[in-house]
């Protein structure tokens, strides 16, 4: 089994536009917070303004929502916890879209969560996860759910990535969160292997959606957390 990561893009969640608050010029609402797309398309033009940008380095229109999205339930659920987030150093001239980056990291980095202990459900949701994506070889016996599971369960990481699901999903729902359906389905990693998502969270669709798999790992790993 690969390392498992723990994910700088990370959680929330998505209801469905309702009549009263589906304007297709909006990308999506959190709360009294409107994201129009001429938001979207000014965040994206401010990188690719920047000089000798690489193309396969400007965000697309997704992803650009899922920040905006994510930074502003993550600061609720802060809000909610009262808990004070330190100032984001942020480098003059820089593209606003590093900035919110950087907004997004500093506020999951200081949720005040306490780690929770995995249950059997989600330590299967990992595991399964973890063979879909390629990082565990499930063919292999030595690496079967029971031999993997415990090292699963010491991962501190894990632990953490659970509670902090719990608190991002709670903040989403009390929100009053709305994704314009091009956006739609959104799922936000809280934790991952190098292969790709092992713990996401949103709503309206499966929390361990994952990508296709890639080639599958022979030695099961502790899991670390990603510089």
């Amino acid at each position: 089994m690969r390392r498992l990561t723990a994910a700088a893009g990370i959680a929330v969640a998505m209801l469905a536009l309702t009549a009263c608050r589906s304007n297709p010029s909006v990308a999506a609402y959190v709360g009294d917070t409107t994201f129009t797309e001429d938001r979207v398309t000014q965040l994206i033009d401010q990188v690719k303004a920047v000089p000798n940008i690489d193309p396969q380095n400007v965000p697309d229109r997704f992803q650009v929502v899922q920040l905006l999205v994510l930074e502003s339930v993550c600061k609720r659920a802060a809000a909610d916890l009262k808990a004070t987030l330190p100032p984001v150093q942020t480098q003059a001239g820089q593209p606003e879209l590093a900035g919110l980056q950087q907004s997004l990291q500093n506020c999951r980095e200081n949720l005040p969560v306490k780690a929770v202990q995995p249950t059997p459900e989600e330590l299967r949701e990992v595991y399964d996860n973890g063979v879909a994506v390629g990082a565990i070889n499930g063919d292999d016996p030595a690496n079967s759910f029971d031999k993997v599971a415990p090292q699963l369960a010491q991962s501190g990481e894990l632990g953490n990535a659970l509670a902090q699901r719990k608190l991002l999903a709670d903040a989403a729902a009390a929100g009053d969160i709305s994704v314009n359906p091009r956006y739609r389905p959104m799922n936000f990693a809280l934790l991952s292997f190098n292969q790709g998502p092992a713990l996401s969270v949103g709503l309206g669709q499966p929390a361990d959606a994952v990508q296709a798999a890639q080639p599958a790992a022979d030695t099961p790993a502790t899991p670390q957390p990603q510089q």
